[in-house]
């Protein structure tokens, strides 16, 4: 894979010496990727190539969200770090101004009883920025404005250049690790948790569920439902492929989602089920036992394909350039149109996503399972 230059300090043998030195004696790191599940998901990468060219480095990862759980079982990930949002979010919502101080004021304390070497900022926006400069240490290392938004560039005392707009953000974190010096980067790979596999061994057990088994993924993150492909549309693409193998069609769903699912899974036919109520440590271990992962631009879509499943992708409005699922096997359906990629939340005629008939999403499943038993 090609990693572009960077800025910091080139032009001179002993400018790129100086940064080779500083680089060394790194031992505390605080890396911040905040969201989203699909994002910080497309940072590990990076980050596991840091711990492994820097062992002995403790790392730490300032996250948000229920991605921390998965997190906490990485060997690439010392230390996870939780930034209270959720329960900032409801003092504020409900008034209580004095709480909200005090959850942040702890927050900040907790932040800045540790030194860090350096802070590497792989989110880029103006929050991810503030809480670097709040954070004790000597380097902010972050994105140039090509890729930092909200004028964040500025905190940052060392800023990573080179790369193209449209390059897969996997290749995007990594310029960062290129600034540390890296130039091999291992094969992503996410751990299991011991209790996320018992735990689904136990549901697969339970249920009579055996191989092969299929996943399918309608659902989008709040706010995403512009790039979502229609719910009739993943029935009848269920009940044929489900009659087509003879798999089992498992529809996963998260909070929220599950009466969505019920509909589904009646509109799916006898093979569709749903999957038990899942955390994400847990949905790794379920994928991990999978033979065909099918969905759109989500998050889930990103844990499947680090979990090694084949995927196939479905995707309308977003840049499957940027944001495809990352590695070889996989596989992108979409219809190249004039206006895309776009992130046009109100565009009524959506012919990027509904011009992708089952009939296109099915034979690339099929072709995906005939790759995956050739290989």
């Amino acid at each position: 894979m090609r990693h572009p230059q960077v800025t910091e300090m080139r032009g001179s043998l002993s400018g790129n010496s100086q940064l080779a030195t500083r680089n060394a004696s790194l031992t505390k790191i605080l890396v911040i990727r905040l969201t989203s599940l699909g994002d910080v998901l497309l940072a590990a990468p990076a980050v596991q190539a840091i711990k492994k060219n820097f062992p002995s480095a403790t790392i730490s990862w300032l996250v948000e969200g229920n991605v921390a759980g998965l997190l906490a079982h990485q060997d690439f990930v010392d230390h996870v770090i939780e930034f209270p949002r959720a329960k900032l979010e409801r003092s504020l919502r409900s008034g209580r101004l004095l709480q909200a101080a005090r959850t942040f004021s702890a927050f900040r304390r907790s932040l800045r009883e540790e030194e860090y070497d350096a802070v590497l900022d792989l989110h880029g926006i103006m929050k991810s920025a503030v809480l670097a400069k709040m954070a004790r240490a000597g380097r902010r290392i972050g994105f140039g404005a090509a890729f930092a938004k909200e004028a964040s560039w500025m905190v940052y005392n060392e800023k990573v250049g080179g790369g193209d707009r449209r390059m897969h953000k996997v290749e995007r974190s990594r310029l960062v690790a290129s600034f540390l010096g890296i130039e091999a980067f291992p094969k992503p790979n996410l751990r299991t948790s011991a209790e996320g596999d018992r735990y689904i061994d136990d549901y697969l057990k339970r249920s009579g569920i055996a191989s092969p088994l299929f996943v399918v993924n309608p659902f989008c993150s709040k706010g995403s439902e512009f790039k979502r492909w229609e719910l009739a549309r993943y029935g009848e693409l269920i009940r044929r492929l489900g009659d087509e193998t003879g798999a089992t069609m498992m529809i996963v769903w998260g909070p929220g989602e599950e009466k969505e699912a019920q509909r589904l899974q009646e509109i799916g036919g006898d093979r569709a089920v749903l999957s038990c109520p899942t955390t994400v440590s847990q949905l790794l271990s379920l994928l991990r036992r999978t033979d065909l992962y099918v969905g759109g631009d989500t998050g889930v879509m990103h844990l499947a394909a680090l979990a090694g499943v084949p995927v196939v992708a479905i995707f309308g409005p977003t840049d499957h350039l940027v944001n495809g699922p990352y590695g070889e096997g996989h596989t992108i359906v979409r219809k190249e149109q004039s206006c895309g990629p776009c992130r046009d939340k109100d565009c009524e005629s959506r012919k990027c996503i509904r011009s992708i008939s089952v009939d296109d999403v099915y034979s690339a499943s099929l072709a995906a399972l005939d790759g995956r038993r050739g290989h």
